[in-house]
């Protein structure tokens, strides 16, 4: 049984884990012999067992989108530049995401959605939550949009990835979570208002790139203090931008 002190919840985003499994063996899946697409059932289930086996959670809880948000909503172009999977690759995918809520049953892993929410403000919300009720909070996640949840009582365990462009598993708490983006999580939702987000289709400041952002944010303490400064700064193109 585990024995963490604080109790540990790990909250993992679903459809991140779902999606890497999926494509990891894109050019040569594995198939039942019927045809089925397995690749994203073979790789969840192992990578379930090896976190089972690591880390020993006490409180394991699998969270996916459940539609369409509130953000798309606000804004129509949100996330509307990812590439969309062809008839064939999206059934194979739908065919995956019904077997692996099936394979979390057998795990005996809560599967959670809420209508109207993204997985990130679901596991969020549980995150705080859960450190407010004296556990450590997990968030098994590669977003960095999580970032800015890191602090006393909630942590983020990056799965990484293999193949070429590889990431190895890294823990990001509140001890380095400033090396990763070069900001602390204080500082994360200032930091993507200036650079944006392409993988979410959301802009940021036009002439402000990730170094740029650094460097502002280490002279002035969120995007509030930046703007009323805008007028005296040096930099020509952020003072131009702002």
């Amino acid at each position: 049984m585990p024995n963490h002190t604080p109790p540990q919840l790990f909250l993992i985003d679903g459809y991140a884990l779902i999606y890497r499994a999926f494509f990891a063996l894109i050019s040569r899946p594995l198939r039942t012999a019927k045809g089925e697409n397995t690749s994203a059932a073979w790789g969840v289930t192992n990578f379930l067992l090896r976190l089972l086996d690591k880390y020993r959670p006490d409180y394991l809880v699998w969270v996916n989108d459940a539609g369409d948000s509130f953000r798309t909503e606000a804004y129509p172009e949100y996330k509307s530049t990812r590439e969309k999977l062809d008839a064939e690759l999206q059934a194979d995918f739908d065919t995956a995401v019904e077997r692996i809520a099936q394979l979390l049953a057998a795990f005996r892993i809560p599967l959670v959605r809420v209508e109207g929410y993204e997985a990130d403000d679901v596991i969020g919300t549980l995150a705080l939550k859960g450190a407010a009720a004296g556990l450590q909070s997990v968030i098994v996640s590669g977003d960095k949009d999580f970032y800015q949840l890191i602090g006393p009582g909630v942590a983020l365990l990056n799965p990484g990835r293999g193949g070429p462009a590889g990431v190895d598993e890294t823990w990001v708490g509140p001890d380095n979570a400033a090396e990763r983006l070069g900001v602390p999580p204080s500082q994360v939702t200032d930091y993507l208002a200036l650079v944006g987000d392409s993988s979410d289709n959301v802009p940021g400041v036009k002439g402000i790139g990730e170094k740029g952002a650094v460097q502002l944010l280490a002279e002035y303490p969120d995007i509030e203090a930046l703007i009323a400064a805008a007028p005296t700064l040096k930099q020509k193109r952020p003072r131009e931008a702002l």
